[in-house]
């Protein structure tokens, strides 16, 4: 796989390419799948994006509970705004959604709060 490529796309284009090749081996010879490393990626992407929001839903309503309705609503209005800037930047610059980034968003949000 070359550097710098989604596993994604990478696992989706394999897939089609084996399909291929399965279509013309011999009676007999099969191939088995191991390991599929792009589901293994999906979930786990997928667990920390909702973990992301469960951090979001949380800080929200202790900032309504503990600062009141004022100042919850300044920052129930900051924390999708900073997350959106966040993700508008990531993609111009080409910065993919990946455990690091989002683990990073997850507790850049901690520090937006406190």
């Amino acid at each position: 796989m070359k550097p710098n490529a989604n596993l994604l796309q990478f696992g989706e284009a394999l897939h089609e390419e084996m399909n291929k090749v399965l279509a013309d081996l011999p009676v007999g010879v099969g191939v088995h799948l191991v390991a599929d490393q792009p589901v293994i990626v999906e979930e786990a992407v997928s667990g920390f994006t909702r973990a992301l929001f469960e951090a979001v839903a949380i800080v929200l309503a202790v900032s309504f509970i503990s600062l009141g309705m004022r100042a919850g609503f300044v920052v129930a209005l900051s924390i999708p705004l900073v997350l959106a800037i966040t993700f508008t930047v990531m993609a111009y610059l080409g910065i993919s959604l990946q455990r690091i980034s989002l683990g990073a968003l997850i507790i850049a949000l901690g520090l937006l709060v406190d």
